[in-house]
């Protein structure tokens, strides 16, 4: 690893992925809901719904499946974040910094069940900036989709929106 610079620590599986022409429902925060929207669309996923905008999704999985019917998406990705003062695996407290994870879940309407999952997480606090969570939301979405290894690695990849680089002046 480069000096000054920290790369997320990601893992992720899947038994099965949607194709490019299946229907798939976006639930979670709106900074995860964009950022996933456009990794999809840039791994050819064409037929992307979103939550309405009056309708706040959050972590209310029920809704997430409730809607997924009524438009009749094959797939849910339920996206969620994690922010905490401690925990990091190299900073026990954070300060005025945060813990962030980003985790991606991926339930098949069809069976019913999780299909896919993947979490990715920085070693130290970090700052809260957009950059941040789109890096996690990227890699957490290229990890569970197999596009790279879990674990902490140094792999610039244009299948994860960006490398996941954070600069040492944001997490000391």
């Amino acid at each position: 690893m480069r000096s000054g610079v920290h790369f997320p620590i990601t893992s992720g599986s899947h038994t099965l992925l949607p194709n490019e022409q299946q229907r798939i429902l976006i639930w979670g925060d709106s900074s995860l809901i964009n950022v996933a929207e456009q990794w999809l669309r840039s791994h050819h996923y064409t037929h992307i719904l979103l939550p309405p905008q009056n309708v706040h999704s959050g972590t209310n999985h029920e809704a997430a499946l409730t809607l997924a019917v009524e438009l009749q998406a094959q797939f849910v990705v339920l996206l969620e974040q994690e922010e905490l003062k401690t925990g990091a695996l190299i900073e026990s407290h954070c300060g005025p910094r945060f813990n962030i994870s980003v985790t991606v879940r991926g339930l098949s309407l069809v069976s019913r069940e999780t299909v896919f999952r993947g979490s990715a997480h920085y070693p130290h606090c970090v700052d809260r900036h957009k950059e941040v969570i789109e890096n996690l939301t990227c890699q957490v979405l290229a990890t569970a989709w197999g596009f790279r290894p879990s674990g902490q690695l140094e792999i610039p990849s244009s299948l994860a929106c960006t490398s996941g680089q954070i600069p040492l002046s944001t997490t000391r």
